[in-house]
């Protein structure tokens, strides 16, 4: 949330010369972009290949299929009592939890009270919304991610204090698993007032960002979301050749790499080693907040679908949606 080696424009016939990639394929594509003042904030992907995106300006949560050559978004539901959508992770097949809030957009934090999480489950034509829990001492469930070992449980970012907050679906129970200063923002200035923002969990580490410190690391968890070890820091974005740039959310592809959307027009690969590579485009990538790998076909599960919280216009944010990232390009 929130928040050059001009890589694409520069270089990208020689990746193309390069890399064996189908004729009709493009490195980096458009596949839809939503009405004015349609702030983008997360996305997941079903198993049949569509996208679920969330806005923090909206509380709809909309579904496109990007496979399709016009692809148009649908509503699957409009939350109530509230002005945005968070976070979003699927805990078992078809089922997702998902957060929402009343934004305070100006110090990008909620408003104390009005942080519920809920579970959707769309394994029937009709959608099947649970409430679980609504969280009266947080102001910011940013990441989400469910513990494989237990997707009973979800872990949630909080990067307003620099927590991690653990929430039990059945039950509504929630608190805090464990906290850490590399998890923590720096000041409350903009721009250095979000710490800890997108989360995964992949074999037994829960992987980060912190956007005020521009860190990406990881931290071993137990089944239960304790923590077991120090946090790693495994790469900082003032390491690359980028300047005034934040890491926001992530995907973690098979092979271990962390390709990471990153303000103001970056995606950021880190290799396992901490080996950044940048992809930048001023004209598709457009403040990327999240990331997340297709699902279904060889050709989708290397497809990176981005985010873009879009670009201020006088008042109005434009140029909000999502587009796509062929990796097989880099």
């Amino acid at each position: 949330m929130f928040v050059s080696i001009v890589f694409g424009l520069l270089f990208a016939p020689l990746l193309l010369e390069a890399s064996p990639i189908l004729p009709r394929s493009t490195p980096i594509r458009n596949i839809f972009t939503f009405p004015n003042n349609t702030f983008i904030e997360n996305i997941r992907v079903r198993s049949n290949s569509d996208l679920l995106l969330t806005s923090m300006s909206v509380t709809t949560l909309f579904s496109i299929d990007p496979t399709v050559s016009t692809p148009n978004p649908s509503v699957l539901y409009t939350f109530p009592n509230a002005t945005g959508l968070a976070g979003i992770t699927e805990t078992t097949p078809d089922v997702f939890a998902i957060v929402s809030v009343t934004w305070d957009l100006v110090n990008t934090r909620a408003i104390l009270g009005t942080l519920v999480v809920w579970t959707i489950n769309l394994q029937s034509a009709t959608p099947i919304v649970h409430r679980i829990a609504n969280v009266t001492n947080s102001t910011s469930f940013n990441g989400i991610a469910s513990i494989p070992q237990s997707p009973h449980l979800v872990l949630t970012a909080d990067s307003a204090i620099g927590a991690v907050w653990r929430v039990n679906l059945p039950t509504g129970k929630y608190g805090i698993a464990f906290s850490d200063p590399l998890f923590e923002p720096i000041s409350t200035a903009q721009g250095l007032n979000l710490g800890i923002n997108g989360l995964k969990i992949k074999d037994s580490y829960l992987y980060f960002t912190n956007s005020a410190y521009g860190i990406f690391g990881r931290v071993a968890i137990d089944s239960y979301g304790n923590k077991l070890s120090s946090v790693e820091v495994i790469a900082n974005i003032t390491n690359s050749d980028t300047t005034g740039a934040h890491y926001d959310d992530f995907a973690l592809d098979k092979e271990g790499n962390a390709w990471i959307a990153t303000h103001p027009e970056y995606v950021v690969k880190v290799a396992p080693d901490g080996e950044q590579s940048l992809i930048s485009n001023e004209t598709l990538l457009l403040n990327p907040t999240s990331a997340a790998f297709g699902r279904g076909s060889k050709k989708e599960r290397k497809m990176l679908y981005v985010t873009n919280g879009g670009l201020f216009a006088g008042n109005d944010l434009v140029d909000e949606g999502v587009v796509a990232v062929d990796t097989a390009y880099f």
